[in-house]
């Protein structure tokens, strides 16, 4: 037959063909034994009859020879024996061999096929999401759109609405320690997410970036380098959040106790170029970025609560859990973390619940300069007196501050707007230019050019006395730009009369 055998037929005639040959082995010894048997008889047979004394020269001399040939053909069977039983030893360890063979190869094929399998069911994983993403896109799409909220010609401004549908493939780079194994159980246990891992940042060509649209570097230990780090973001083309946890002081470097880090190896300030770096290309290409800036990795008992400021602030340790929560919670659960940076510590306490995160995330809005209990004093009562009493001094003449205040009621208390005085003064660079505006007919849109925040837009401070967790009165940033110069000298002066004013009026009352 010239077709091709069946691979199962072709194992069956192979196992008959080496069955057949041990067969063959037992009949080749079931022959042999009875002559060797028979010959031994003989031989026995020949030595009695040697001992007898009345036997004659002639019968010995025959039986002599005749026992040499039985003895000469005893050893050839023997031989023969001894060769058969070696055939078959070979023939056993043979079949032994094939068999274990045959099992490896079985295996293999096994595996081969379970691992197509889990590919073939992690590629209809991804398909599955990215319809759900784009349907979701959709209905958003027609939301926006049946509400008049957008229009066809700003197709272009929807496809932001992707970021709120949060993280779907997460690459998470750096060195395993502590925090980052905590962080990894707690993505795992978020199934939906795809999570791919490296152990250190040089080794990652053996992730595939172009899917991924997180990336989380872990870089609270080792300093990064932000060419590959730059490098490595251009790999990822579905790029949406970025998460860098950095370390405490990478913005104090030249204070102490971070001046003793940085003398040697200048590793804060490795760590805050990585950190611009990230920010840099996060407003070119339009990703969101957060920085999480920790402290000494460690465990202690009782120290389970945490406290979040904005910025680079505080010295004191944090635990890795708590560490690796807030970087899922600035992913997946807190708006107000997107392009900002914060600090994070531990303190004493219980775990923080999902309350107590939003509350500190609550932090990051403005950001939050100062917060106060009011303890047993009615919240309104407070406010009343924000409104009525504290602010206008403000307006009057002689506050000291540098930089005029206007004041804005809001339902919660009082918003001090700063309203810079305008300046009739021009310089030349700048009549140069308004010179040439009016050569081309754009006079009208002289001030786009302009450098610098809008004009309705430079900064202030807002006092908002709430009711709920528990009364309590904070006071944070408002009416900022990205281009809005802070005012510290006016807001120094603000913040120190209210937390002094504040302490009185709740001891008065």
């Amino acid at each position: 037959n010239l077709q091709p055998m069946p691979y199962e037929q072709h194992r069956r005639q192979q196992g008959l063909c080496l069955l057949a040959l041990v067969l063959c082995i037992a009949h080749v010894e079931a022959f042999v034994s009875p002559m060797l048997s028979g010959a031994a008889q003989l031989s026995l047979r020949g030595q009695r009859s040697a001992t007898r004394p009345s036997a004659c020269k002639l019968r010995m001399e025959s039986g002599n020879s005749f026992d040499d040939g039985l003895s000469k053909k005893f050893d050839e069977e023997r031989a023969t024996r001894e060769k058969m039983d070696k055939i078959f030893k070979d023939a056993s360890a043979d079949l032994q061999d094939l068999a274990r063979s045959e099992l490896e190869s079985m295996k293999e094929e096994a595996d081969d096929i379970l691992q197509r399998r889990q590919e073939e069911w992690e590629a209809m994983g991804s398909k599955a999401a990215e319809s759900l993403t784009s349907k979701v896109d959709s209905l958003a799409e027609d939301f926006l759109k049946s509400t008049g909220r957008a229009s066809d010609d700003d197709d272009d401004d929807l496809d932001g609405l992707e970021r709120f549908l949060g993280p779907q493939v997460v690459a998470v780079i750096g060195n395993p320690g502590p925090l980052r194994d905590a962080l990894m159980a707690k993505i795992e246990e978020r199934k939906a997410l795809k999570v791919s891992s490296c152990e250190k940042l040089l080794e990652t060509r053996g992730i595939n970036l172009e899917d991924t649209d997180t990336l989380i570097y872990m870089g609270d230990e080792e300093a990064l380098d932000r060419y590959t780090v730059e490098r490595l973001l251009g790999r990822a083309k579905k790029l949406r959040f970025v998460v860098v946890v950095s370390s405490l002081g990478t913005r104090r470097s030249d204070l102490f106790p971070f001046t003793v880090m940085n003398a040697f190896s200048g590793v804060l300030d490795k760590k805050r170029d990585v950190e611009l770096g990230i920010q840099e290309l996060s407003k070119e290409e339009g990703f969101s970025c957060t920085i999480i800036r920790v402290g000494k990795i460690a465990k202690k008992a009782g120290m389970d609560a945490v406290k979040m400021q904005y910025g680079d602030e505080m010295t004191e340790e944090v635990a890795p859990v708590s560490a690796a929560e807030a970087v899922l919670q600035s992913l997946m659960l807190q708006p107000a973390a997107l392009n900002t940076s914060f600090s994070i510590i531990s303190t004493a306490g219980k775990p923080p619940t999902q309350s107590d995160w939003d509350d500190e995330f609550l932090r990051l809005e403005g950001p939050e300069l100062w917060r106060e209990p009011l303890g047993t004093v009615s919240a309104a009562a407070c406010r009343d007196w924000v409104k009525s009493s504290w602010s206008q001094k403000w307006v009057k003449s002689g506050s000291g501050l540098t930089t005029p205040v206007e004041i804005r009621e809001t339902a919660t208390g009082v918003q001090l707007v700063f309203v810079p005085a305008k300046s009739s003064y021009v310089s030349f660079k700048e009549e140069k230019k308004r010179e040439k505006a009016r050569e081309k007919g754009d006079e009208d849109d002289k001030d786009k050019s302009d450098k610098g925040p809008p004009r309705d837009m430079e900064g202030g401070i807002e006092i908002s006395v709430e009711e709920r967790p528990f009364p309590r009165i904070r006071a944070m940033r408002c009416n900022m730009a990205e281009e809005t110069v802070i005012k510290e000298t006016s807001e120094k002066i603000m913040m120190s009369s209210l937390k002094k004013d504040v302490q009185g009026w709740i001891k008065s009352q």
